[in-house]
């Protein structure tokens, strides 16, 4: 897929393993995400107030919540990196990108999210929930 002027700049890492392990990481990855745990009410809802939800979809077992425009996030926190590969996969750097990704990979198509602190860390807490 096209992601703006910064589609040059995707990385792929390969990840080798025996047919096993490979078999049961993509049923977990098939399987839909769990309800949002307890204590998590306002990552959710900073999820959908931000706007996130307009691109990015969450698949739960009652069918996907969200766009389709953005990556699927249902199990945004078992990937090693985000940014296309760019960056790791880590609470700094997730919210990094969350708040102005166009410093990062400026021309990506994700916009800056102007969101507060104590949102930001709430929907970090949520989003790290999603295994």
């Amino acid at each position: 897929e096209y992601c703006g002027t910064q589609h040059g700049h995707m990385a792929l890492h390969v990840v080798a393993q025996p047919s096993g392990q490979f078999n049961a990481w993509l049923k977990a990855q098939q399987q839909p995400a769990a309800d949002p745990p307890a204590g998590q009410a306002r990552g959710v809802q900073v999820l959908s107030t931000a706007g996130c939800i307009g691109c990015h979809s969450i698949r739960y077992g009652r069918g996907a919540v969200g766009g389709t425009i953005g990556p699927d996030l249902t199990h945004l926190a078992s990937r090693g990196y985000i940014a296309a590969g760019e960056l790791a996969n880590n609470e700094g750097n997730l919210g990094g990108w969350i708040v102005n990704s166009q410093a990062i990979k400026p021309g990506n198509y994700m916009p800056p999210i102007p969101i507060g602190g104590d949102d930001l860390t709430a929907l970090l807490g949520y989003l790290e929930t999603l295994k």
